[in-house]
């Protein structure tokens, strides 16, 4: 059996290697490096105020060699076509010759650098170019440069950036859509609370004897609807956007008595009964005033809405009492209830079970629960109404 020779084995694995490998002379740069330091000169700053010296040092770097997978990078028939001046052979290698300059002069031990080839065809392919830079100046002689073809790797990483930027534009978007139609929907009730106090006002001021008592009565209430409108869309603003909430020990009596107050019409509207009941021992909450109200109000119009159609009795029953782990608060109706299969959806946004709802308020309802550390669940069966739990903490 024919013995090969070290010799020839590494020059059959010099060319069956699957990256283009270079072997160039760089003794005249390495020498230069030498002359200029033994001169006392910087050779990194002399070198970037003489352009010419650095074109004449590129011109000494020759190649002496390549494997086989180089011709297939540069397209090239023979690889004789590859043999001789670094500046000949490789053109564009004239912008990256400074940074091979400076790698050597510091005393780099490597050097890795993107650089651009042009082939035989006139097509330029990005590539990773690789080496190990010798420690004494023989072993430049033969520097081994390692050429990596990575255009397909960059034109993936630009369709994955685009990719990303895509779907960061549609979140943002989306992200604009759930604050806008989050404001919207919460800022509709206490702005429908402003236009009907608004207009009582000038009812009582055009009277043939004007009730200027009533009128400031009903500008009040403007105002105050005007004010919570503003505090909703500050809060439902910051409750989207994970801003800590202020919470304060809050009378359950006084929550439940003013969500009440905000739904009025829209109980007109349903024709509805509000039943409220607060147990004498319920101890006070620890939460957020105007996210409680966004709660309670959010859960009372949909009691409100979910009895426009009903033709059986029309009652809501809006109660708070102790519990093990704070306070609990109900929203019950006497409405057609909500089917099993859609109990666990109704909290996810933007989905509604009425034609006309965006499906944002008992979205709005689960964050701002959570937010003040408690939670909100739904029971009820259809034809026995739905009713909504709203856990929160209690103050100490």
């Amino acid at each position: 059996m024919e013995q090969l020779s070290p010799a020839s084995t590494l020059t059959d694995a010099f060319h069956g290697l699957g990256i283009s490998v270079w072997t160039e002379d760089w003794r005249a740069v390495g020498q230069a490096i030498l002359a200029l330091r033994a001169a006392g000169i910087d050779p990194v700053q002399h070198l970037a105020t003489a352009p010419g010296e650095l074109a004449r040092l590129h011109a000494t770097v020759q190649v002496t060699d390549v494997n086989n997978f180089t011709l297939e990078l540069m397209g090239m028939p023979d690889k004789r076509m590859l043999i001789g001046s670094l500046a000949e052979v490789v053109p564009n290698s004239a912008q990256t010759f400074a940074r091979w300059f400076a790698a050597l002069a510091r005393g780099d031990r490597f050097y890795r650098f993107e650089s651009r080839v042009r082939r035989l065809d006139g097509s330029l392919r990005d590539c990773l170019v690789m080496a190990r830079l010798p420690q004494d100046p023989e072993g430049l002689a033969r520097l081994f440069v390692c050429v990596v073809d990575i255009t397909g790797y960059k034109a993936d990483q630009m369709r994955l950036t685009e990719a990303e930027r895509a779907v960061d534009r549609a979140l943002r978007a989306s992200a604009m859509g759930l604050v806008t139609a989050a404001i919207a929907h919460e800022v509709n009730n206490p702005l429908a609370a402003v236009v009907t106090n608004a207009e009582a006002a000038l009812r009582w001021l055009r009277r043939p004897n004007p009730d200027t008592v009533e009128a400031e009565a009903a500008i009040v209430a403007a105002i105050g609807d005007a004010l919570r409108a503003r505090d909703v869309v500050d809060r439902t603003r910051a409750l989207l956007s994970n801003a800590p909430p202020r919470p304060v020990a809050l009378d359950p009596h006084h929550a439940i008595r003013d969500a009440a107050q905000f739904v009025q019409r829209e109980l007109r509207l349903a024709e509805a009964t509000l039943r409220l009941e607060v147990m004498a021992d319920t101890p006070r909450l620890l939460a957020d005033p105007v996210q409680v109200q966004q709660i309670l109000t959010n859960l009372l119009l949909n009691a409100a809405q979910a009895l426009v159609a009903h033709d059986g009795l029309r009652e809501i029953a809006l109660r708070a009492r102790p519990h093990a782990a704070g306070v609990l608060i109900e929203v019950a109706d006497s409405g057609a209830g909500i089917p099993p299969d859609r109990l666990l959806r109704v909290f996810e946004p933007f989905y509604s079970t009425r034609t006309d709802g965006i499906g944002l308020g008992l979205a709005i309802c689960r964050t701002a629960a959570e937010a003040q550390g408690g939670r909100i669940w739904v029971s009820g069966a259809p034809g026995s109404g739905a009713c909504f739990h709203v856990l929160l903490p209690a103050a100490p």
